[in-house]
């Protein structure tokens, strides 16, 4: 995923968005990276789906939820976005487990 600085903002939104959608769900991707963050037109698209991980049943659910944080938060402060990875990760597990 490429992106000009003014992007930025937008794009970090729209990340955090799509893995809401995952928590809330009860899934995390498990290897998201800039590398499976596709933007077209404006708007990001996620790939390498089928790889996706159900949060609660995998026993390493939590952990897998952590580092697509960790790594979406390091690309984005690498590009002067600053984030909070662990507390993105809190806010995802909020929402995955409905509080």
């Amino acid at each position: 995923m490429r992106a000009s600085a003014h992007e930025l903002g937008d794009l970090w939104e729209q990340v955090v968005e799509l893995m809401r959608i995952f928590a809330r769900a009860g899934y995390a991707h498990g290897d998201l990276s800039p590398y499976n963050l596709l933007v077209h037109h404006g708007r990001v698209v996620v790939i390498d789906v089928p790889q996706i991980v159900d949060i609660v049943s995998n026993p390493r659910g939590m952990e897998l939820v952590e580092r697509d944080c960790l790594n979406v938060c390091s690309w984005f402060t690498r590009r002067g976005l600053e984030c909070d990875p662990a507390e993105l990760s809190g806010e995802l597990m909020a929402e995955a487990f409905g509080r």
